[in-house]
């Protein structure tokens, strides 16, 4: 690679005059005189932006460099100081050269440069090994394969990367409509596909892979764009074109996402509950209502003993603060109504419980243990209510010594007992451990009872003021499950193994696309954000040796209609679809799971999930702001690359990243076949005798779904239709 001293390399075409920090500058030969550059055995090109060149540092090492500019000087300007310029006989052109790496021979390509070249370095057109080693991959070992993305437009060179850098880690598809970003997500995931299809199976054994290759790419299709590019199998085509309003598709088949899947921090942004207030009703009432949904007939009155003995220990801890409180006021009256509440509940475990269960033998005491401390100065409600009409506060505020002494004792010897009566009675009963999150299938027409609020409201003070707080969560409520368009959660969805199923392609789909095209703006967000959630509890949950067995791909196609930077005031189902995947960004790597995310404007991405992205695909930008912005979370040395990305042609893009040796201009492989986002052609489809936009089959299907009714009379039997009778219509008007 170092020319022979006295001979002038024929691949040489300048010598460095200028080194800074990554930049260096080279002064063209004057023998250069086209960007044509014609030596031995190879045409190559001089001048062009984004080619490559070569200085050797040391025997058998060379920087790389890509030229980023070209100038032309007829005059050297003086000093500031000075009047006077020098008029050259002949110009100075000069190439402006970011270093990228080295090469080493016999070596593959090395990012960084650990040796810069210095003053009269020579410039060297690569060869075409050299050219080869910088474009191409070369992997490692036999654990990782070059993966073909495309041709560099200046040298015809395939130019290829990691397959495993680029799909293990996020990956950014970025570029303006109709710059070719479906293109190449399309025709990435469909080399990747051919590549591990194609396998020969010797190699298929040494990587310990069973003969039939198992890539997952799961697509949230936004714009139903796909679906051509990945034809489904076993799918009707007529039903995959008959699609309806607010309902969304997994390779062309109904797909729901059911409100019971929701986790209880996505049902608080659903139904929007105040933290206030509203949310632990909320959390109570799904509590209750998987509960009622999982347990048996037989087991229903050992889950009723539980939650009334859950009153009791509730009843118990507030007696002990009451009668710890500093010499016993203000508590009294307060005393004596929980100790009434007290009783009463203690009934109710004694009716429930007959004949099922053995009751404590300390149960026969309680009486008799009360009946003790009103003996010490206890006054019953009764009495406390005449004190009230007297106006009697010194009596009535204070609680007695002996009384505080006596409930102390009472609680102490009662609490340890309950506490074993109720893990006696969750072994006895089978009881599962059920919390709000828990995925346990309900009817979500249950929401709309009253008496589960009732129920919730009932475990707190102040009951009818609470139930007027939370008049508003049930009137959301009952808006969400009444609107169509929210109906993808609302109806249908199956069993948790068919909903996982489909979302992971169970049936050995390699590509699943989910169209999610025919949903309503602000249920998108929503929809991608459960979505995503669930496919990373799958992986984060699994044993630890299985987390990155089998990956998968999410690609989140069109992200900034729901990945947007955190704004004040912003739609909580956006909030809810950020956080899931700027989450799954940071940490899905550790799990298996890795994102494409492709979009038009990365200034409306969240800037967390773009900085986790170890590689970019970048085609055509105009907007100064995104080029900005881009250029801020690139490295300081790829930043110049982005000037020419305002002239990139459809299809081409600039390839940034670890998964690929140097940053490089590649025109992306045309997918075979295309997905579904060509450009209209206004001059053609306005001819006479074209076909027209059919505004009467929209307006039928919109009609069709605000009138609610399938035009077949069927109706969604994925629950059983039940009855709900209002109990009260105290809730009617918002407080």
């Amino acid at each position: 690679m170092v020319p022979d001293l006295g001979v002038k390399n024929v691949r040489e075409v300048g010598r460095v005059i200028s080194v800074f920090n990554y930049r260096v500058k080279v002064l063209l030969d004057p023998d250069v005189r086209s960007q044509i550059w014609s030596y031995p055995h190879r045409v190559s090109i001089v001048t062009q932006i984004g080619g490559y060149l070569l200085f050797p540092v040391a025997p058998g090492e060379s920087a790389v460099g890509i030229v980023i500019g070209a100038s032309e000087n007829e005059t050297i300007e003086a000093d500031t100081e000075r009047d006077m310029t020098l008029q050259l006989a002949r110009s100075r052109r000069i190439l402006t050269i970011n270093l990228l790496g080295q090469l080493r021979e016999s070596m593959p390509f090395e990012p960084g440069v650990s040796i810069y070249p210095v003053l009269e370095t020579p410039a060297l057109l690569p060869s075409e090994e050299e050219l080869k080693a910088i474009l191409e991959y070369q992997p490692r070992d036999n654990r990782d394969i070059a993966l073909v993305v495309g041709q560099s437009p200046i040298y015809r060179q395939d130019v290829t990367v990691s397959f495993n850098d680029l799909l293990a880690r996020p990956f950014g598809v970025i570029g303006n409509t109709g710059s070719g970003k479906s293109w190449s997500v399309a025709s990435i995931i469909q080399s990747a596909l051919a590549l591990l299809n194609k396998q020969e199976q010797p190699v298929v054994e040494q990587l310990n892979w069973e003969f039939k290759p198992l890539p997952k790419f799961i697509i949230l299709d936004i714009n139903g764009e796909y679906g051509s590019a990945f034809p489904f199998k076993n799918t009707d085509s007529e039903a995959i074109s008959d699609r309806e309003l607010n309902k969304s598709y997994i390779n062309g088949k109904p797909f729901e996402l059911p409100l019971w899947i929701f986790n209880l921090a996505e049902l608080i942004s659903f139904f929007e509950a105040s933290q206030a207030s509203q949310v632990p009703i909320l959390e109570r009432v799904i509590t209750m209502i998987r509960e009622d949904s999982i347990d048996p007939s037989a087991v229903k009155p050992f889950r009723q003993l539980v939650r009334l003995i859950d009153k009791c220990l509730n009843y118990l801890g507030s007696l002990s603060v009451y009668a710890g409180e500093a010499n016993g006021r203000a508590v009294s009256d307060n005393t004596a109504e929980l100790i009434s509440h007290l009783q009463e509940i203690i009934c109710i475990i004694r009716q429930v419980a007959k004949d099922k269960v053995e009751l404590p033998s300390q149960f026969n005491e309680i009486e008799e243990d009360i009946a003790k401390i009103r003996e010490r100065g206890l006054r019953t409600k009764e009495e406390y209510e005449e004190l009230r009409k007297e106006r009697n506060w010194a009596e009535f505020n204070r609680l007695p010594p002996g009384v505080a002494e006596g409930v102390m004792q009472f609680v102490a010897k009662l609490e340890p007992v309950i506490q074993q009566f109720r893990l006696d009675i969750v072994t006895k009963g089978g009881l599962k451990q059920i919390i709000a999150d828990s995925p346990i299938q309900f009817n979500p027409r249950e929401l709309e009872r009253d008496a589960h609020f009732h129920i919730a409201a009932s475990r707190h003070g102040a009951e009818s003021r609470i139930q007027e707080f939370i008049s508003t969560l049930r009137l959301r409520i009952h808006r969400q499950l009444a609107d169509k368009r929210w109906s993808v959660f609302t109806q249908g969805g199956g069993s948790l193994k068919d909903i996982l199923w489909a979302m992971t392609g169970q049936d050995d789909d390699q590509v699943i696309v989910v169209d999610c095209s025919m949903l309503a703006h602000d249920v998108l967000p929503f929809f991608c954000a459960v979505f995503g959630r669930i496919l990373l509890e799958v992986r984060t949950q699994a044993e630890p040796a299985q987390r990155t067995v089998q990956p998968y791909v999410i690609v989140l196609e069109e992200a900034h209609n729901y990945l947007k930077p955190r704004n004040q005031g912003e739609a909580p189902g956006l909030t809810l679809a950020r956080e899931t995947f700027e989450r799954i960004a940071k940490e899905g790597r550790k799990f298996g799971l890795s994102l494409v995310i492709a979009s038009q404007r990365p200034s409306d991405v969240s800037a967390t999930v773009l900085s986790q992205c170890a590689n970019f695909l970048v085609h055509r930008i105009q907007n100064p702001e995104d080029i900005e912005y881009f250029k801020k979370i690139l490295p300081v040395g790829s930043r110049d690359l982005l000037e020419q990305l305002p002239i990139l042609a459809p299809g081409e893009g600039l390839l940034l990243g670890s998964a690929v040796n140097v940053a490089a201009r590649v025109k992306v492989r045309k997918p075979e076949p295309v997905p579904t986002s060509d450009t209209p052609r206004p001059w053609e489809a306005w001819q006479p005798g074209k076909e027209q936009f059919n505004i009467g089959e929209f307006l039928k299907t919109w009609i069709h779904e605000s009138d609610g009714e399938p035009e077949d009379g069927s109706k969604d039997t994925a629950f059983e239709e039940t009855e709900v009778v209002p109990q009260n219509d105290f809730d009617d008007e918002v407080p």
